[in-house]
């Protein structure tokens, strides 16, 4: 929402954008005075992309001059900015667990993600074109927007095979995505919030997927209405910044006490990590092989060829909830994991050992246990290693 006066953030995005939906879900929730701007904005194209040398968004730029892309980054900025005494009393339990939920809102549930969107384009493609082409240039006539729209559209449904999504295993995304909002939507029958009675960063996070692409594309945004009316409660409790909601009146805005975990959200989270852990393992195999074969990478180096600002690591196969995916292993994923792993190797004693026990409870004990030949960074709008 933004303020009466003059904004304290500028947000550069899209509404069908699911990395500016992560952002967006925290200045509503948090009441950042704050303006939205499409990527067309004279703005963006004369000093925001030259300042961050991308061309992806969200990026955001603060009242004080500070831009940052990336939504990962821009979260980091705006905890410091706006800090929040609820989330940041978090045990090692908790903590934890909103690190594996950022990691699974980048990836971890990026096929039925774009298959909703991309495979049902008599369903999606009127809306998709239309939102694509206005963030790239509006006003304008209707056929320049559809024309940008289909431009955009053609490129990103170009994705699909990366992702392993192909009809051979989309029976597979779709049941799995069925279960998943089964789980989700048991979750939020209990809990307004992914980790109890207060928002964080994990519903941040989780916004991202299940707000920027499953719950606004026609597609779908239906099915989750039909079959998980809690899980779209949980969208509209998040972007209308609900101070009290009305399934769960005079409840505390808290997180359950001693550290513990809801039991919907572990089992949320075990059945995401049966699909998701062993395509982390496999990547970050993938990265230390290309790092291995690259011993003069410099500090600073990009993961990247020219152009490409997002790394491809390789093919891998992945067992996804049964069912065999070729796909690419992604590094992106990993350097939001990074963080995860740096949290863990800071903990010491019975507080670590806590912090595991949960991993191994959820089913990912195996990714926790990974290293890095390398630490990532990033650089110029792109990923490194450091």
């Amino acid at each position: 929402m933004s303020g009466s006066g003059s904004p304290e953030v500028v947000l550069y995005g899209a509404p069908a954008s699911l990395y500016t939906a992560k952002v967006r879900a925290f200045l509503r929730v948090r009441r950042v005075a704050y303006v939205e701007r499409f990527p067309s904005h004279p703005r963006y194209r004369e000093v925001i992309k030259p300042a961050v040398e991308s061309h992806r968004i969200p990026v955001a730029e603060f009242a004080d001059g500070a831009i940052l892309q990336d939504s990962t980054e821009i979260l980091d900025e705006l905890e410091r900015r706006y800090p929040d005494p609820v989330t940041a009393s978090m045990g090692p339990r908790q903590a934890l667990a909103t690190h594996l939920l950022e990691v699974v809102g980048d990836r971890g549930v990026s096929k039925p993600a774009m298959h909703f969107r991309w495979s049902f384009l008599k369903e999606n493609e009127d809306f998709l074109v239309g939102e694509f082409g206005r963030s790239l240039r509006f006003p304008a006539p209707a056929e320049e927007i559809a024309r940008l729209g289909r431009r955009v559209a053609s490129k990103m449904s170009g994705y699909l095979p990366m992702l392993g999504i192909e009809p051979r295993t989309i029976p597979a995304i779709e049941r799995v995505y069925g279960e998943t909002l089964a789980l989700l939507d048991d979750h939020f029958a209990h809990h307004p919030y992914f980790l109890g009675g207060a928002p964080s960063r994990a519903d941040y996070a989780m916004m991202g997927p299940l707000y920027g692409h499953l719950g606004r594309d026609p597609k779908p945004l239906h099915l989750m209405q039909r079959t998980a009316p809690l899980v779209y409660r949980w969208t509209e409790r998040i972007n209308g910044a609900e101070v009290e909601t009305p399934e769960f009146p005079d409840r505390r805005r808290a997180l359950p006490e001693g550290d513990e975990i809801p039991p919907t959200l572990v089992a949320f989270l075990r059945h995401v990590f049966r699909g998701y852990a062993e395509e982390l393992v496999l990547s970050a195999g993938r990265l230390n092989a290309l790092l291995a074969a690259s011993p003069g990478l410099p500090p600073g180096g990009f993961l990247s060829p020219e152009g490409a600002d997002q790394p491809v690591l390789g093919a891998i196969v992945v067992d996804y909830h049964g069912v065999a995916v070729e796909q690419q292993a992604l590094g992106h994923a990993l350097w939001i994991l990074q963080r995860a792993l740096d949290y863990v190797a800071g903990l010491e004693g019975e507080v670590r050992a806590t912090a595991l026990a949960f991993a191994d409870e959820i089913g990912a004990g195996e990714v926790l246990a990974l290293r890095f030949a390398r630490r990532l960074t990033r650089s110029h709008g792109r990923l490194a290693v450091a």
